[in-house]
């Protein structure tokens, strides 16, 4: 078993981090983002929230998950939440974390993948 961890550090002013592992090859695997920490640096209430997903495998956008509320868009809309794991045959995962509200708090998180080459 070979495994990939990434680092992702969300902060103001965008409050996003992007992050895409390259495996080598095609090959299946089993990927999935880590919230690990929330850090508020005003008021951490109603607007804020954090999320990590998977947008992309090879160029392809992944499915979206998640559409609407104070915090999504339209459904269809790349700022919707996509998946959080998944199994799949690829070689490059790209891995998003977004801190909504970034002047209220950072957030990290980790991008991990597992493969059986």
């Amino acid at each position: 078993m070979a495994a990939f961890v990434r680092e992702l550090f969300a902060v103001s002013p965008t409050g996003q981090a992007t992050v895409t592992v390259d495996l080598g090859s095609r090959q299946t695997f089993l990927a999935w983002g880590v919230l690990t920490w929330l850090d508020p640096t005003t008021d951490f209430d109603r607007d804020n929230a954090a999320a990590i997903d998977i947008t992309f495998i090879d160029g392809v956008r992944t499915n979206p998950r998640l559409n609407g509320g104070d915090h999504l868009g339209d459904p269809g809309a790349f700022s919707n939440l996509h998946e959080g794991a998944l199994v799949r045959f690829g070689r490059r995962i790209t891995f998003r974390l977004r801190a909504f509200n970034p002047g209220d708090f950072n957030c990290f998180g980790h991008a991990i993948i597992l493969t059986n080459p």
